[in-house]
């Protein structure tokens, strides 16, 4: 069982037990969220709709925030006695998957088919009658010559 959730504009594939690192989260280390869900599987059914990803849950509780790798960034001008050096270390956090629920998923796959035929059943607005089409234009006239 999987799912694809999105957190910070990214998108990861997680399992339950998986730890990942991401970017820093605004929740407390040791609290937990609910992320939003884009896809999930149980190896014999994929949700990828809206509908049906309505009670799929993952929980996810933030372990640590740390920093990432130090990048170092220099930059040299020939000929003009110029150099400059900078360092940037990206602020992570690292994140474990305790749960993948798929919630009802077979109720909700009973209940769309049901939504759709009530809708269906509605009257539907009456229609407007097509605009009426401009004439075809007309051929220009022949030229009269003289034999």
């Amino acid at each position: 069982m999987f799912a694809v959730i999105s957190l910070g504009g990214k998108q990861y594939r997680v399992t339950k037990g998986e730890r990942l690192v991401v970017d820093r989260l605004a929740v407390d280390e040791g609290g937990t969220l609910a992320p939003a869900v884009v896809l999930a599987s149980d190896g014999a059914k994929t949700l990828a709709t809206e509908a049906e990803l309505k009670p799929v849950k993952v929980s996810v509780r933030v372990k640590e925030h740390t920093l990432g790798p130090k990048i170092n960034i220099r930059t040299y001008r020939a000929k003009k006695s110029s150099s400059r050096r900078m360092g940037f270390r990206a602020r992570q956090s690292v994140i474990e998957v305790e749960s993948i629920a798929l919630g009802g998923t077979a109720k909700a796959a009973e209940k769309a088919p049901a939504e759709k035929a009530a809708a269906e059943k509605k009257p539907a607005a009456a229609k407007k009658p097509a605009a009426a089409r401009k004439p075809a234009a007309k051929k220009p006239a022949e030229k009269k010559t003289e034999d």
